[in-house]
């Protein structure tokens, strides 16, 4: 054994050049599929640390038979008794207020952050942690708040919260003492917040609640949706209803509701695609390793024969096999963990996420990746230089034919999967830009939101104050719609939400006096000057004017997609209604149709929308400016702001930004492709390299041959460099159907999407095609001017 550990060291220092190839792919290969595997565990676990996940189901209905399913309390609005469901365990409702419908008082300070109002049950259901506080009770007393330890830190410093007594404000009002602290949410959650409190303290809430049972383990799902089904249909909106349910554990990769409480869903496609990079980066890296060793095992046959005759086994050299891969494993295990260490910080902070995983587990998930690698790559190996005969051996013959074609096979086989790697990572990017370059259908530079007002809280102890702070809001909002147009620089402004994933809210509607159903259709409220604002294209009738028209009038504007849902050809006496609204009994008049304009992101096709004219509902105005004096402009449209709220903090949101930020995770993910597609590049040309270097060294006479017979060196150079093209000519013609496979279905994701180019996959082959020249060019110019003597000269 020790021979064997001496020899393998010097084999390792003698072929520095082979050695850090080998290291280069094994430690690159595995510090990708770890880096990958973080954020792949990060979605793959999102809500399974909690411990009743399989027994967590949601509440949802059907408006109508063909509505899409919605969340809803179904104890609030249908006064269901669960008592009559035996296998259900426990019920827990829950609201969530975003920052900007809730606050905190602490003095004369105010700090804002999500919200969460729920029952006292939450701990049952979730297992969130608590660094201070006791979970069986805390929510018990409707005067205590949890926060996480980041709240905490905001509000209270180096302070110790508990004990604490904060003010809450939003539709209602109330003193709450912070009874517990919770470790900050992890990053593979879907429910996220800062702070929460007793629903228990009011008897409503002005927050639409989303409901969660907790069933028994032998819940039979199936019977209990066909017994709960109907229970809705005596509510006068809900008549067609069907209620069911939804188990908590499938929502993050397969529903999309808009629900504050939900802060992510996934996309299992880029999951899995994202696997697949890992799987073709972990195999490049094997086929690359492999490669090396074997080239210089072969390259070594006459120390090979020479130990033969001397008597070596088999066993012998299957001994020096685990030697040599166990001290490229101890190294491996050692470089990889330093730099996963160094990276990993950045790593996550670009990804926006945390480990979930510790580093116990993940030495253990290192050190079988480094087993399985070598393992792998010493089988393949083995295959290729067992039963070697000594009198080959000790004549130095590189094993010509079927040994050198498993050679030529591998290296194929690597560009097949680097060529596919760069079409997908070309079209992810193509469709990124798409998706930031698309027109919406609007006019979003130069705009930005701010809230001047918030939802006056009710009082429920003294109703008077809840009026006088009303009244104050009227007259605020006459004083800021007069001098928000005397400001130099505003152009012009509106009441109305940002056109942006998850601004519009859904209600039933449908074509008054027809066959229609009832459908959920989203609907946003505006003020007249929005279809300025924005620039949106009137293609029928008008747009909402304040001389024809008023505010919480029954008209509409609806958009194309809507006039073509509803076959609306001529909106002349058109009506549509509203199942919330009377009905068919007050129908709404459609006085114009605006061209689609996209309000949702670009992965989903634009669909029908409806616009009502309400100037008290929204609390945001859309402000267009003049470019040339943004900052001018912004500063005092913040000094109006602090006149009308003089403890607040003056916040505007810019909305190409926020355009933008619909795209965030696109964008990561396609700089996540572009960097592994880099890496297997750089893995594929270490092995082109290595087979160059192989073939030249055994095809090193034949180049003499052709030297003395009057070769020059260009030509000995376009024929060795044309015999290693060829395999990567090869491997292009079977990755561009295998490319163009992979992306069109991953394209079917998206309603707006990009074309797969011929461009796309011919630069992707000759991309490869230059990077495999200047990988092998070198070595076979050195080898075509090495003197032809020394070639041909045999000892």
């Amino acid at each position: 054994m020790k021979h064997h550990f001496k020899f393998a060291l010097r084999q390792l220092f003698r072929n520095k050049l082979i050695a850090f190839g080998s290291l280069t792919s094994m430690v690159v290969g595995l510090l990708s599929a770890l880096l990958i595997y973080i954020w792949v565990d990060n979605e793959l676990s999102t809500d399974r640390f909690h411990k009743n996940i399989d027994n967590i189901y949601m509440t949802v209905a059907q408006q109508s038979p063909v509505d899409q399913i919605s969340p809803i309390g179904a104890k609030l609005f249908f006064k269901v008794n669960y008592d009559d469901y035996p296998q259900v365990r426990s019920m827990l409702s829950t609201s969530l207020y975003n920052e900007n419908r809730i606050k905190l008082v602490k003095g004369e300070v105010e700090y804002r952050g999500r919200g969460l109002v729920t029952d006292s049950t939450f701990f049952e259901f979730f297992d969130f942690e608590l660094l201070e506080g006791h979970r069986e009770n805390v929510m018990k007393d409707p005067t205590s708040m949890v926060m996480t330890e980041s709240m905490a830190r905001r509000v209270f410093g180096d302070e110790d919260p508990i004990g604490q007594t904060l003010y809450l404000e939003c539709d209602r009002t109330g003193y709450f003492e912070v009874r517990a602290i919770m470790k900050d949410i992890p990053s593979n959650s879907s429910i996220n917040f800062d702070f929460m409190v007793p629903s228990h303290m009011h008897p409503w809430w002005g927050i639409a609640s989303q409901e969660f049972l907790l069933m028994e383990d032998d819940f039979d799902k199936a019977a209990f949706d066909d017994a709960f089904k109907h229970v809705g249909r005596n509510h006068p909106q809900f008549k067609e209803s069907i209620m069911s349910t939804v188990a908590f554990k499938d929502l993050y990769f397969n529903h999309k509701f808009s629900q504050d409480m939900f802060v992510k869903f996934g996309n299992r496609d880029e999951v899995d695609t994202l696997i697949l990079v890992a799987i073709v980066v972990l195999l490049v890296s094997i086929f690359n390793f492999t490669n090396l060793q074997t080239t210089l095992a072969l390259s070594q046959l006459k120390t090979r024969g020479i130990k033969q005759v001397n008597g070596a086994s088999r066993s012998d050299f299957r001994l020096e096999l685990i030697v040599n891969r166990s001290i490229y494993a101890l190294v491996c295990l050692a470089l990889t963990f330093f730099l996963f260490e160094l990276v990993k910080p950045y790593y996550l902070a670009f990804l926006g996420i945390s480990q979930n995983f510790t580093t116990v587990e993940f030495l253990i998930a290192l050190t079988v990746g480094i087993a399985a690698f070598s393992l792998i790559s010493a089988l393949i190996t083995l295959f290729q230089t067992t039963n070697v005969i000594t009198s080959q051996a000790l004549l130095g013959n590189l094993n010509k034919g079927k040994r050198s074609n498993a050679g030529k096979v591998l290296t194929t086989v690597q560009y097949v999967l680097a060529i596919t790697l760069i079409i997908v990572t070309a079209v992810v990017f193509k469709q990124f830009n798409y998706m930031q370059n698309k027109s919406l259908g609007y006019q979003e530079e130069n705009v930005v939101a701010v809230n001047f007002f918030e939802r006056v809280p009710y009082n429920f102890d003294n109703p008077e104050i809840t009026r006088q702070l009303e009244l104050k809001q009227r007259e605020d909002y006459k004083l800021v719609k007069s001098e928000l147009m005397k400001i130099p620089g505003v152009v012009s402004f509106s009441q109305g939400p940002l056109p942006v994933e998850g601004n519009s809210s859904t209600m039933s509607w449908k074509l008054a006096n027809s066959n229609y159903e009832y459908t959920e259709v989203n609907m946003i409220s505006l003020e007249p000057t929005y279809k300025d604002i924005l620039g949106l294209e009137v293609v029928k009738g008008r747009f909402f004017t304040d001389s024809l028209d008023k505010s919480r009038q029954h008209k509409v504007v609806i958009n194309e997609a809507a006039m073509h849902y509803w076959g609306i050809e001529n909106i002349e006496g058109v009506k549509i209604a509203s199942s919330s609204w009377s009905g068919e009994k007050d129908p709404w008049q459609v006085v114009g149709v605006v061209k689609d304009f996209h309000f949702e992101h670009l992965s989903k096709k634009v669909e029908p929308l409806i616009m009502t004219f309400f100037n008290d509902v929204e609390k945001q105005f859309l402000v267009r400016l003049n470019g040339e004096r943004f900052k001018e402009t912004i500063d005092n449209i913040g000094s109006l702001f602090s006149q009308v709220n003089p403890k607040r903090t003056f916040e505007y949101t810019i909305l190409e930004n926020k355009v933008k930020a619909q795209y965030d995770r696109e964008k990561k993910l396609s700089q996540t492709f572009i960097l592994f597609t880099l890496t297997g590049l750089l893995l594929s040309s270490i092995g082109l390299f290595t087979f160059a270097l192989y073939e030249t060294r055994k095809r090193i006479k034949e180049i003499g041959i052709r030297k003395v017979i009057g070769a020059d060196v260009f030509e000995v150079v376009r024929l060795l460099s044309m015999s290693f093209v060829k395999w990567v000519l090869l491997a292009f013609v079977i990755a561009c159907p295998l490319g163009w496979y992979f992306m069109n279905d991953w394209l079917a994701n998206f309603a707006n999407q990009t074309t797969l180019s011929w461009w796309l996959f011919g630069g992707a082959g000759l991309l490869t095609l230059v990077l495999a020249l200047l990988t092998v060019i070198g070595q076979t110019y050195v080898a075509a001017r090495r003197n032809p003597v020394e070639s041909l000269r045999y000892e």
